[in-house]
């Protein structure tokens, strides 16, 4: 088979904008004095850490939402626990090691494995990618509208914030009437992807806006103690975080999530913003990609064994 260099344009740029991510992240640290990151860290509430990393392991639970839409889309029903260990270990791996290096190959082999076709993952695939931007323009939106962030001067936009959420409420609102009033299969490349029902659109944003309200209140929750700072700035600013961490495709966003998070909270939160987002990072990204790991070693261990174990019956029944 004949190597195609494009297939290295994608990860050559993921790998430039993460090395220029860290670059700047690193440069504005410089300013933070150790004291400043060492309060960021301890100031946090015991009770807090407590209170967010249960938000976590609830919103990865919650997760197992957008496989479960995705599999009503393609007509396909599958058991729960299947369902569950797929859809964890597609974000908790996903999430740190990108979409098209862990979450993407990690449901086809699951899915193909218990019977979807290669076009059923790919429009399951596309599914969850439209519910997760479907919440994103909903709650976005509204965020925006209602309580617009303010934007340091080097990332002015040419129209105000206030006239962004209108346009990610105009492209929610024209997705709703595109599944209410469009049948029709599109033509996508080799496949024909027919828009989902309003029912089930309705249910996509909704996941997706109570996945990162939780995520965003987590986040909320490991800002310093005596930091005052309201929770749609937050809300606001990790919208805006995670919205181009997955643009980038830059692995779990890092360095580029903590960038932007930084730049748009240390006015409002101050220095110690930075330790708050890295106690973030460890509990909503490292935590769940050690225990992901785990199950998926574990799952790997138990199968083999019911494979050989099925493989000696099926041989003993055979020379019987």
């Amino acid at each position: 088979m004949k190597f195609d260099p494009r297939k290295l344009v994608g990860p050559f740029m993921a790998l430039l904008l993460f090395g220029l991510a860290v670059r700047l992240l690193i440069g504005e640290a410089q300013k933070v004095s150790w004291d400043d990151f060492v309060a960021g860290l301890t100031g946090v509430p015991t009770a807090y850490l407590i209170i967010a990393t249960f938000l976590v392991a609830l919103n990865y639970g919650l997760l197992i939402c957008y496989d479960i839409l995705a599999l009503r889309y393609v007509c396909r029903a599958l058991p729960l626990r299947r369902v569950s260990l797929v859809a964890f270990l597609g974000y908790a791996l996903g999430n740190n090691l990108g979409t098209l290096l862990a979450a993407a190959p990690i449901r086809y082999r699951f899915y193909h494995r218990w019977g979807l076709t290669h076009r059923q993952i790919v429009a399951l695939m596309s599914v969850l990618a439209l519910t997760f931007w479907s919440g994103v323009c909903v709650l976005g939106g509204v965020v925006l509208v209602l309580h617009p962030i303010e934007l340091p001067a080097k990332f002015d936009l040419p129209f105000g914030v206030r006239t962004l959420g209108a346009i990610l409420l105009s492209i929610a609102v024209f997705y709703a009437v595109i599944c209410l009033v469009w049948h029709k299969p599109w033509p996508i490349g080799k496949l024909h992807l027919r828009p989902p029902s309003l029912g089930l659109a309705t249910a996509q944003a909704s996941v997706a806006i109570v996945d990162l309200t939780i995520s965003a209140t987590a986040l909320y929750l490991v800002m310093p103690g005596d930091a005052v700072v309201p929770f749609p700035t937050v809300l606001a600013a990790y919208l805006v975080g995670i919205t181009v961490s997955l643009i980038t495709q830059v692995p779990g966003g890092l360095g580029v999530l903590e960038l932007i998070l930084w730049t748009l909270l240390k006015d409002t939160v101050g220095k110690p913003v930075l330790a708050s987002v890295l106690i973030f990072r460890v509990i909503y990204y490292i935590l769940p990609l050690l225990v992901g790991m785990v199950v998926l070693v574990a799952h790997e261990i138990y199968s083999g064994a019911m494979e050989a174990r099925h493989d000696a019956e099926a041989f003993d029944s055979t020379t019987t």
